[in-house]
């Protein structure tokens, strides 16, 4: 055996250190190889994490931004339903429990049907009047008086966000609703919403199974940031925590400092969040979706350090051995994350089913769309994942097809996000349809590089055939306001309109315009001696004949007031005005409606003030005549002839000539 000495004099060979220095390398590299991956295989699990936190944020401002909506829509309506402010104003006008029965009724109905909490009749002051159970006492709430001052004042439903107030035991959205009878302002309907049973429960949907994941809303109130909706980890009733506008790593006070998407910070207890902040949109108020950073990422950062320290080891005795190791770990792992992801997709599927959602991917390159489960039912087509541009374009509706492949075509072109709602046809069954569609482009916008439109597509029929229906409800009430209820002829009002417009369009087009005023003779003895039922009769009576008596296109029967009624006669001289006031006139007598206290004869008869608009003569004296001077005018002169009628004897027709003098005329 060689001695210590020798030993310590032999030199290691060449091959010794260009293999020391060979491992080094290679250890070097797998190090640098391992590191890298580690890198990119964290950043990607992040992005999905982030992406997968946004998309839950998403839903859940649209279900909130629905909720609103629904409330804003039932209280417009209300604010249309001229039947429920006539019951107010006749109980009103005549208290009782006869008149108080259908009105207690109808706000029974809200409370069950829209789920309100509570619904009050409030004067336009503010004192409660009415609930469904019966009469009620004292003042509503300040914030709920200066809504409804608002509401009036604008003829719309205003919001009260919600709050908590000692009028309730707990926390409440408000909605007032204006009543008005004709235009006169009754007062307004309180509508109460208790959050905690139908806001807060949309709060609670999370697609994962998490121990810290949780949303909520917030408002800034000043300097402060209040949370509207309960806390995980707080017994503290709602709307009772506030944060300092100070705290700036909060994600809640990021939110109000202009922070939207994902964001990082603290809560309220101090600890790392990985947060998603979403304005809801058309409200003060903001989504936070959360969850700790330990539980989102801290778990496979921890297991991605084991399956680095791992091979790292494994390679200092055996670079091969190692290396193998590490492709088996890699390939477990990326079997784990696929079944992780098939877990989420499966999670993202049933929120977009439960909010009838599907997604879509367009692949530009090979003109092919990728249609979810849920998209490929709305569009009817066949349970296959991949469907070609020809299929796609088939499926729209022939009268859209044109203009929906422009806007995708512009939307492309200039990478633009794509919003659009059209129509389509099932080819299943054949139904046409409405969808709305939203989508954004990933991918470069260079020649020859692969765009993808990916985004969500959704079923909104129901909500089109509501809008058709609102809209023909509108129409119809409308046509109400517009038509006097005791004679079934067109009002003051929609005399005042119609004039209008024919005044502008006779002094326009050049055309005569005759007004014909027609007042019943002694209507008031009439009514005097045979009561009012009998005189509502009587006019029901006039009313049809004048109503005979035209048919022309533009002309227009009206109630005027009382006892007197107007005709509008378009493209009519003043000599073809009078000959249509005398045949009025004798189909009014030839009526025969008895009137034992007429002074002239022994049935009703009508007095009838004939005034024209000369176009030709008023526009050459003053070109710039204002439309409502020149209406003004023609009534006023209307009136004067018939005044000047009931002066003569009554039972006749005068044309006007010139403005007498007014005086009083018995009626």
């Amino acid at each position: 055996m060689p001695s210590l000495r020798v030993l310590r004099q032999r030199k290691a060979p060449p091959w010794f250190w260009w293999g020391l220095g060979l491992g080094l390398l290679l250890l070097a590299l797998a190090v640098w190889a391992l590191l890298s991956t580690y890198r990119e295989r964290e950043q990607r699990f992040r992005h999905q994490v982030e992406g997968e936190l946004q998309a839950i944020g998403q839903l859940q401002v649209r279900s909130v931004a629905e909720w609103r909506e629904r409330q804003t829509s039932q209280a417009m309506g209300l604010a249309d339903d001229s039947a429920f402010a006539q019951l107010v104003a006749r109980w009103i006008q005549l208290p009782g429990l006869e008149q108080e029965a259908p009105v207690r009724e109808r706000l029974r109905i809200l409370e069950e049907r829209s789920l309100y909490t509570a619904a009050y009749l409030m004067d336009a002051r503010g004192n409660l009047l009415l609930t469904s159970g019966g009469e009620v006492l004292g003042l509503a709430p300040q914030a709920e008086i200066n809504a409804l001052t608002r509401a009036l004042a604008q003829d719309e439903p205003v919001l009260v966000e919600p709050r908590g107030d000692a009028f309730f035991a707990f926390p409440f959205f408000s909605v007032l609703v204006p009543l008005y009878d004709g235009s006169t302002a009754l007062g307004g309907i309180w509508l109460v919403k208790d959050v905690r049973a139908t806001l807060y429960p949309i709060l609670d949907f999370w697609p994962t199974r998490s121990q810290t994941a949780e949303s909520f809303l917030v408002q800034r109130t000043g300097e402060e940031v209040l949370v509207l909706s309960p806390l995980k980890h707080r017994p503290d009733p709602p709307m009772t925590l506030r944060l300092s506008m100070s705290h700036t790593d909060n994600p809640a006070v990021q939110a109000f400092s202009g922070s939207r998407g994902i964001v990082y910070g603290r809560d309220d207890r101090g600890q790392p969040v990985l947060a998603a902040v979403n304005a809801v949109p058309d409200t003060p108020w903001v989504l936070i979706s959360q969850v700790h950073v330990e539980e989102a990422l801290g778990n496979h950062m921890q297991r991605e350090w084991l399956a680095l320290s791992l091979p790292v080891s494994l390679v200092v005795v055996l670079a091969g051995l190692a290396a193998t190791y590490w492709q088996w770990r890699a390939r477990r792992r990326e079997s784990a994350l696929k079944q992780e992801l098939e877990r989420n997709m499966r999670w993202l599927e049933s929120a977009q089913q439960a909010a009838s959602v599907g997604f879509f991917a367009w692949d530009a390159q090979n003109q092919e769309f990728f249609l979810s489960r849920i998209a490929r039912q709305i569009y009817g087509l066949p349970a296959t994942g991949r469907i070609g541009l020809r299929t796609w374009v088939d499926a729209l509706h022939p009268d859209d097809r044109k203009s929906v492949l422009a806007r995708h075509g512009k939307s492309l072109e200039e990478r633009l996000p794509l919003s659009a709602q059209y129509r389509i046809v099932r080819p299943c069954d054949r139904q046409q349809r409405w969808v709305q569609v939203w989508g954004e482009f990933e991918g470069q916008a260079t020649p020859g590089s692969n765009a993808w439109l990916t985004g969500t597509v959704q079923d909104i029929t129901e909500r089109k055939q509501t809008e058709e229906q609102l809209a023909s409800y509108r129409a119809a009430l409308e046509t109400q306001v517009r038509m006097d209820p005791l004679t079934l002829v067109a009002n003051r009002r929609a005399l005042d309109e119609a004039l209008a417009s024919e005044c502008k369009r006779a002094l326009r087009g050049g055309a005569p315009l005759a007004l014909l005023m027609i007042d019943v003779d002694h209507f008031k003895a009439y009514n005097d001696h045979y009561g009012h039922v009998q005189g509502d009769q009587c006019l029901r009576q006039v009313a049809q004949a004048l109503s005979a008596s035209v048919g022309r296109e533009g002309e227009m029967v009206a109630r005027y007031g009382g006892e007197e009624f107007a005709v509008l006669l378009p493209h009519t001289t003043l000599e073809q005005a009078v000959e249509q006031a005398e045949r009025v006139r004798h189909a009014i007598s030839a009526l025969g409606l008895a009137h034992a206290c007429a002074p002239s004869g022994q049935h009703v008869t009508v007095s009838i003030g004939v005034a024209c608009l000369e176009p030709h003569h008023h526009a050459l004296a003053n070109p710039s005549a204002d439309v409502g001077v020149a209406a003004h005018a023609l009534l006023e002169q209307a009136d004067s002839a018939l005044y000047e009628a009931k002066k003569a004897g009554r039972d006749r027709v005068t044309a006007y000539t010139a403005a007498p003098a007014p005086h009083a005329v018995e009626a």
